[in-house]
C-alpha cells in the first residue's frame, strides 16, 4: 500500500512538473512571437522612412574654416534652389527622378555659389544609396539606415559632412513649419518623433542587416 501512495504521489509530482515545463514553455515561445513580430514592424516602418526620403550629403573640401563656410554656402544655394528641381507635388519616385535629371544643373548651381563667394573648387554631383548615420533635425530623428540621396563633393571632399533632406522638405526653410514626414503614415512619423522608445529595436535590426551583409 506504501509503495502505491509513493508511486501515485511521485506521479503527481511530474504531472506538475510537466505542466510547469509546458507552461513556462507557451510563455518564452508567446514572448518570442511578439518580440519578432514587434521587430517585423519595426523593420517595416525603417524601409518606409528609408523608401520615402531623399537624404541631402554636401562633402567639403577640408575642415578649414574656410572650406567650411564654402560647405555652408553650398547647402544655402542648393536649399534655395530645391523647390526648382522637385516639382511641389512629385512622390518619393518622382523626386529621385527629377533629381537625376537636374544633376548637371544641381552641381553649377553649387560652383556659381562657391564663384560668387570667392572659391574655386571642383563639384562632383551624384544621385546614390547611401549609408547615413541617425540624425535629429530639430523635433525630428531619421534612424540610421540607407537612404536615397543627392550627393555632392567639393573639391577633395575630405571634409566634415553636411547632412539633411532634400525629399519631404525638411530642411528647406519655407518649410520649416511641416514636418513634412506625415505624408509617410503615422508609425514612420512616431519613429521620427519618439526616437528613444525605438532604440533596442532598431539596434536590433542594425546588428541582423550588419549579420547579414557579413554572410552575403
Amino acid at each position: 500500500m506504501y509503495n502505491l501512495a509513493k508511486r501515485w504521489h511521485n506521479a503527481g509530482m511530474e504531472g506538475r512538473c510537466l505542466t510547469m515545463k509546458q507552461s513556462i514553455l507557451l510563455l518564452c515561445t508567446l514572448l518570442a512571437s511578439y518580440a519578432a513580430a514587434d521587430l517585423i514592424h519595426t523593420a517595416d516602418t525603417l524601409h518606409t522612412i528609408e523608401t520615402g526620403v531623399i537624404r541631402l550629403h554636401i562633402l567639403a573640401h577640408s575642415d578649414s574654416t574656410a572650406d567650411q563656410t564654402a560647405k555652408l554656402t553650398v547647402r544655402d544655394a542648393l536649399l534655395a534652389h530645391a523647390a526648382d528641381w522637385i516639382p511641389a507635388d512629385a512622390g518619393f519616385e518622382e523626386g529621385c527622378l527629377a533629381l537625376q535629371a537636374h544633376l548637371p544643373e544641381i552641381a553649377q548651381t553649387a560652383r556659381d555659389a562657391l564663384a560668387d563667394a570667392g572659391c574655386k573648387q571642383d563639384v562632383h554631383a551624384a544621385f546614390a544609396e547611401t549609408d547615413f548615420p541617425e540624425r535629429t533635425y530639430g523635433d525630428l530623428t531619421l534612424p540610421a539606415g540607407r537612404y536615397q540621396a543627392l550627393r555632392v563633393e567639393l573639391g577633395a571632399a575630405k571634409g566634415q559632412n553636411w547632412w539633411c533632406v532634400m525629399y519631404p522638405a525638411l530642411c528647406i526653410p519655407a518649410a520649416a513649419e511641416c514636418s513634412g514626414l506625415q505624408q509617410l503614415g503615422d508609425a514612420a512619423y512616431d519613429m521620427t518623433a519618439h526616437p528613444d522608445a525605438y532604440e533596442v529595436r532598431l539596434k536590433c535590426l542594425d546588428f541582423l542587416r550588419a549579420l547579414k551583409k557579413r554572410h552575403a
